[in-house]
């Protein structure tokens, strides 16, 4: 609410309430123990076990949907903008551009796994021919494509449908943030740094793209690792307990 109205004022007023410093010290006051709430993420696993098990005469499109946006931490409405021309098949690889995004940054990323590939291939092979549509995802029903773009919200749910298929607890808390912090969250476990992290999603601000990792299970397990002390740990990473056990 604050930036839409300080972009309001400032628009037709000509006031500038970001300089307003009893304003912010009174928001920073009332910001205190608030915790804004967050799509869930999609593990690895999960994403790999929707992949690998669903059926692809029902949920092809939402399977490709999953890939291009999880591999370039795409929003709802890129997604829904990306077209064939944006798309380029490569003997091992597909590199797709996102010259239409929220912050007006084209974004280019490749998609290498051979399964994903294949998978993209399969369904860009069953979009009509003979149409003049441009957009790439267009309606998917019953191993069929139809000559109807899908529409942002359809996109927007792809992750929800993805948890509900999964089972996974509170289905309705995947958003149409997901696949942007999902993706964030992997490369940051991945190793990836800051730079990357913002170059990946397209994010100007650092605050902005740390907002988006998510302190998945893995993460956590590995820095508790960094607790155990060294001296329980021989050469090749196993404990004197486990050795004990292994010799008896």
């Amino acid at each position: 609410m604050h930036s839409m109205l300080r972009c309001s004022l400032n628009l037709h007023q000509n006031i500038d309430i970001s300089k307003f410093n009893k304003l912010h010290a009174l928001l920073k006051q009332a910001l205190v123990g608030y915790v804004p709430k967050k799509s869930k993420i999609l593990e690895e696993d999960n994403i790999n076990k929707f992949i690998n098990e669903a059926d692809n005469e029902l949920y092809l499109a939402m399977k490709v949907i999953l890939i291009i946006g999880f591999n370039s931490a795409c929003r709802r409405d890129e997604l829904l903008n990306l077209s064939t021309d944006d798309i380029e098949f490569k003997q091992d690889s597909i590199i797709i551009s996102l010259p239409r995004t929220k912050n007006n940054i084209l974004r280019t990323f490749a998609i290498t796994d051979t399964n994903w590939i294949e998978l993209i291939k399969e369904y860009a092979k069953l979009r009509p021919t003979e149409t003049n549509q441009k957009t790439f995802f267009v309606t998917y029903r019953n191993g069929r494509c139809i000559n109807s773009p899908i529409g942002i919200n359809t996109i927007g749910k792809v992750s929800k449908n993805v948890a509900v298929y999964l089972k996974l607890p509170n289905p309705e808390l995947f958003t149409g943030h997901c696949f942007q912090r999902s993706s964030a969250t992997h490369l940051a476990n991945r190793g990836g740094d800051l730079l990357t992290l913002k170059r990946h999603g397209g994010w100007k601000s650092s605050t902005v793209a740390e907002g988006y990792v998510d302190a998945s299970l893995k993460n956590k397990v590995d820095v508790a690792k960094m607790f155990v002390p060294q001296e329980n740990i021989d050469l090749h990473g196993c404990s004197r307990n486990s050795l004990y056990n292994i010799q008896h």
